[in-house]
């Protein structure tokens, strides 16, 4: 509990110093460092989840990545929100059973698979498809909403694989490769809510 109270105060103190950022993006991303690794099991991922909005997150054990990447993030949300929506990804729904087997759904097309979770490095591989396609995904469970990140470099293969719509993306390639280059350890995705 101290360790959470020092990281707060910290966050508090960065307040001044961060005019671009609002306290609920601080305290998110503190939230997510913090509890995020503990609460998120392959228990938390069993449900089916439902497209909320982009996420964007900054890989580290450092918290101050994570609260210092809060206003780039929210400018990198914004920009990726218009892809996800011309190739359909605003519309995915992911259900995860207990026997393994998952599904999701695109524009009312379902594709079945099966994924295995990585509890240690808190990732979920899905193998989806007639092909046997596999994205591995981070994730963080909070409660009822989940991210569901891919490194930035790899997100454009990540959403050719999921939508199945290449010839979409190629005039969005740039747009998704300029905002891999920007950030070391950038993570982009998506916000899912559970059903």
């Amino acid at each position: 509990m101290k360790k959470l109270l020092c990281i707060v105060t910290l966050c508090l103190a960065c307040v001044v110093q961060a005019d671009a950022q609002n306290l609920k993006d601080i305290l998110s991303g503190v939230a997510k460092a913090v509890v995020g690794d503990k609460v998120t099991t392959e228990a938390s991922l069993i449900g089916t989840w439902t497209y909320v909005a982009p996420d964007c997150q900054f890989k580290g054990d450092d918290v101050l990545t994570n609260i210092g990447g809060g206003a780039a993030g929210t400018e990198v949300e914004k920009k990726i929100a218009p892809i996800y929506e011309k190739v359909g990804l605003n519309t995915v729904q992911y259900t995860f059973n207990e026997d393994k087997t998952c599904s999701y759904t695109i524009k009312g097309k379902t594709t079945q698979g099966t994924y295995e979770f990585d509890a240690e490095a808190k990732t979920v591989t899905v193998k989806a498809g007639k092909l046997g396609l596999k994205t591995t995904a981070h994730i963080v469970t909070l409660g009822s909403n989940m991210s569901f990140l891919y490194d930035a470099d790899k997100l454009l293969s990540v959403v050719k694989t999921i939508t199945g719509v290449a010839s979409k993306l190629n005039s969005s390639a740039s747009t998704i490769n300029k905002l891999a280059e920007q950030f070391d350890g950038m993570m982009i995705g998506f916000e899912l809510k559970k059903q």
